[in-house]
């Protein structure tokens, strides 16, 4: 027996008569809901469906949805009742994220330390090897470019995908510049007052350029955890240079070392917002080894003419350039890790933790004892970073239960 929509109800059968052209209409009255014949209809048109196979990938075609962006699924309602029977609604969502926030300010504390060690371990290279700045960025660029290995691995391109090559070999040529700046300033000024302005004018630049180049802006909690940071990382550096005694001569070659450092807190910011820009298409692996390459040529094409280079001879050399190389691919992977997550200022905030561990490690090691002032600026430095975080992770926290109050609200 046929049960086909068309048999089932009465078809009404209109025609219009032109002087040219006959038009013939059909029409027909299918129940809707709340009709005693609605719930017979359903059900034949489901089994219509799942007998019918190109009808089901034309209803399966149908279930994307459109958006300012492009398309986007929209889930069945059997999919979506069966991810209820598994878990609360946005339960894993908001679990995941608050591991995600936990597990990236873990990162950043473990590159602060780095960053520390890197510093004690310069110093006593600087003291004991005499290895030139431009040799020293030679020899980690070189081991740096080994992250080509990784990169192959993932199966991504090593010099960037396409359309973002160019601001990619950019981003390079601005750590590099950095780095050599950075390194070059410490064979001029005591290499702690050197670290510390570096530090403090990344952080003012990166948010700075932050706002100027890519409009990304911080709160106003942001802003004042990241200047009371600075006003710390101030109060161990001012002191220590303002009691420094010095010559006239000393005073411009000191003057031109901490331009240098400033010039480097300036490319250092410069490079992390533009790999901010491209982080979506290229990893932190491929920004390493396009570290290490452009790191490797300029090194290779400058040590020679700017400065003597020598060859260490004996282990405690090597075993400082690979202490440095090692800890400074750590801290770099850490930071940039980070700053696929978080604003640009306050990645270099959490980093200013360097200068308090560097204090500690040439207590313990050096036995070199703290100023007043040193030990004032690392405890608001400390405070500063710290409130951050908490605030970061509670706010999370908050969101959550925000949204489990929505959820267990009886209006929906």
């Amino acid at each position: 027996m046929d049960t086909s929509p068309s048999k089932q109800y009465p078809v009404k059968k209109r025609v219009k008569i032109h002087p040219n052209t006959v038009t013939v209409k059909y029409t027909s009255h299918y129940p809707q809901p709340g009709e005693e014949e609605y719930e017979g209809t359903s059900e034949d048109n489901d089994s219509f469906v799942e007998d019918n196979p190109k009808r089901r990938l034309l209803s399966d075609g149908r279930s994307k949805g459109r958006s300012f962006f492009g398309t986007i699924d929209i889930p069945s309602q059997t999919t979506q009742k069966s991810e209820a029977t598994k878990s609360e609604p946005g339960q894993g969502f908001i679990e995941g994220s608050i591991f995600q926030s936990k597990k990236t300010w873990a990162v950043l504390f473990g590159s602060a330390l780095a960053h520390g060690c890197v510093a004690l371990i310069t110093r006593l290279a600087s003291d004991r090897s005499k290895v030139p700045s431009l040799e020293l960025i030679f020899i980690r660029s070189i081991l740096q470019v080994f992250s080509v290995l990784v990169v192959c691995y993932y199966q991504e391109d090593p010099f960037g995908p396409k359309g973002h090559r160019l601001r990619l070999f950019f981003y390079g040529v601005c750590n590099v510049i950095s780095i050599t700046c950075a390194y070059t300033s410490f064979s001029i000024v005591p290499p702690s007052n050197g670290t510390t302005l570096w530090r403090a004018t990344t952080t003012v630049f990166s948010a700075i350029l932050a706002f100027l180049l890519v409009d990304e802006r911080m709160a106003c909690v942001d802003v004042i955890t990241v200047l009371s940071s600075v006003l710390g990382v101030c109060l161990v550096m001012i002191p220590n240079i303002v009691d420094e005694e010095s010559s006239l001569l000393n005073i411009w070659k000191e003057a031109f070392g901490y331009t240098m450092t400033v010039m480097a807190g300036l490319t250092t910011a410069l490079s992390m917002i533009v790999y901010r820009s491209i982080k979506d298409n290229v990893s932190m692996w491929t920004a390493l080894f396009t570290f290490g390459w452009t790191g490797t040529l300029w090194g290779a094409s400058t040590m020679f003419f700017l400065q003597e280079p020598i060859i260490p001879l004996n282990g405690e050399s090597w075993s400082y350039l690979m202490g440095i190389c090692l800890c400074s691919t750590v801290a770099f992977l850490g930071v940039y890790y980070a700053l696929s997550k978080f604003h640009p200022a306050l990645v270099s905030t959490v980093q200013h933790l360097e200068i308090v561990i560097a204090m500690v490690l040439q207590l313990l090691v050096l036995r070199i004892f703290p100023s007043v002032y040193d030990m004032i600026g690392g405890a608001i430095i400390i405070i500063s970073v710290f409130f951050l975080a908490c605030y970061k992770l509670s706010w999370k926290k908050l969101k959550r239960q925000d949204y489990q109050e929505i959820l267990d609200s009886s209006i929906k």
